[in-house]
């Protein structure tokens, strides 16, 4: 079905480009008999491959068939497109380079003919053609120059060269503000290399770097936590943590490890810190579960469920239920605890048939948390899923 929705398409391109050629080579001169020419001939021979089921042949037919002139450049554009769409890249790279050829091209055209060259080379792992083609663009002041912009820092992004993405990202950021939370995570991939080396103010100011692109950059707080933790400075470290919290609490559960450090090195009230988050709500679970962990050396059994209960019966979680089997299995009879174990079993072969996180972009479902979707690529698209979200994948 894709074919031949590929083949309708190219073929209604390849109508309008030979009809506009031919009439552009009449009205210069280039036809005498507008019927009954080669070009008439090529056209209809390369309907007859494709009615015989030879698209290939055809396709190259139409090709020749198609004259280049200003008035079918853009056609044969759309033809290299549609080659690379339908995975025959080499094929779009012989188009446009033959079109970038030519002489005659004017300016617009000669810059789209050659980001859609880049983009080809992209395509196929060319990153040095592609990245010379897209600077070029860039350096000249193309009306296509956010465009290049958009996918020169792919090619440093594929090639994890982020001094120079972020370079890159600096400029495109000023032409599309939405590419700040991108940024952000290059200046976060250019702090781990110095976190390793303990080059602790250089990663500091990579860091702090995101958050100037991004207030909103959960990544760069964890890290910044962690990284003020491990230099003893856990005021410094408690600020990043509430500031995580306020930006985006369902990523608090992220942090609960770095919470509870700070509890204990007694700069983070953890109840409180976790209420806080609770009530910017509908909490995470993990949230609520932790909280009932703080309360359980203080609270009864009966009040630690009751909060749980509270938060699962209006956002259904399996987890939580598994929380509260565990809860009360030491406080039953010994039929009463077998009954739980037989149930807790069952709950935690589902628990781990489960996906935590969704990309709000593509729709990837994932056990952890990736900064950058692994299918689209995009960059914080991957969130928690909450109670009822989960649930809803098995619908």
């Amino acid at each position: 079905m894709q074919e031949l929705m590929f083949l309708g398409l190219f073929v209604l391109a390849l109508g309008i480009g030979w009809f506009l050629g031919r009439r552009e080579a009449i009205k210069v001169g280039f036809m005498v008999q507008p019927h009954g020419s080669a070009l008439d001939r090529q056209y209809f021979i390369g309907l007859n491959y494709l009615l015989n089921e030879q698209p290939d042949e055809a396709i190259e037919t139409f090709i020749r068939a198609l004259e280049v002139n200003p008035e079918t450049v853009e056609t044969h554009i759309a033809i290299g497109k549609l080659f690379c769409q339908r995975g025959d890249v080499e094929r779009a790279i012989k188009v446009h380079q033959n079109l970038l050829a030519r002489p005659n091209l004017s300016r617009h055209q000669a810059d789209n003919v050659q980001l859609e060259l880049a983009r080809d080379y992209l395509a196929v792992g060319m990153h040095n053609r592609s990245e010379r083609l897209l600077e070029e663009l860039v350096e000249n002041g193309s009306p296509l120059r956010a465009e290049a912009l958009v996918d020169l820092v792919k090619v440093y992004e594929r090639e994890h060269e982020w001094s120079q993405a972020t370079v890159v990202g600096e400029k495109l950021v000023r032409e599309r503000a939405e590419f700040a939370v991108t940024l952000a995570h290059y200046y976060c991939e250019m702090a781990l290399e110095p976190i390793r080396q303990q080059e602790v103010s250089q990663a500091r100011k990579y860091l702090q770097n995101a958050l100037r692109a991004d207030s909103g950059c959960i990544r760069a707080y964890l890290l910044l936590t962690e990284l003020e933790q491990s230099q003893g400075k856990h005021r410094e470290a408690a600020n990043y943590l509430q500031r995580l919290a306020v930006t985006d609490s369902d990523m608090v559960p992220e942090a609960l490890s770095l919470a509870r450090s700070g509890a204990d090195n007694g700069v983070l009230n953890l109840g409180e810190y976790l209420d806080a988050a609770i009530d910017r709500g509908p909490p995470m679970i993990d949230t609520v579960l932790a909280r009932a962990d703080d309360m359980r050396p203080t609270a009864s059994i009966s009040d630690v469920s009751r909060f749980v209960l509270q938060h699962i019966q209006s956002q259904p979680s399996l987890r939580g239920l598994m929380y509260l089997i565990d809860l009360h299995l030491d406080h039953v009879d010994a039929k009463g605890k077998e009954n739980l174990l037989i149930l807790r079993g069952v709950v935690e072969a589902l628990v781990r048939e489960k996906h935590r996180y969704r990309c709000t972009s593509c729709g990837f479902l994932a056990k952890r948390l990736h900064w950058q979707c692994p299918t689209c690529h995009g960059w914080s698209t991957i969130r928690p899923l909450k109670g009822h979200e989960t649930a809803k994948q098995h619908h």
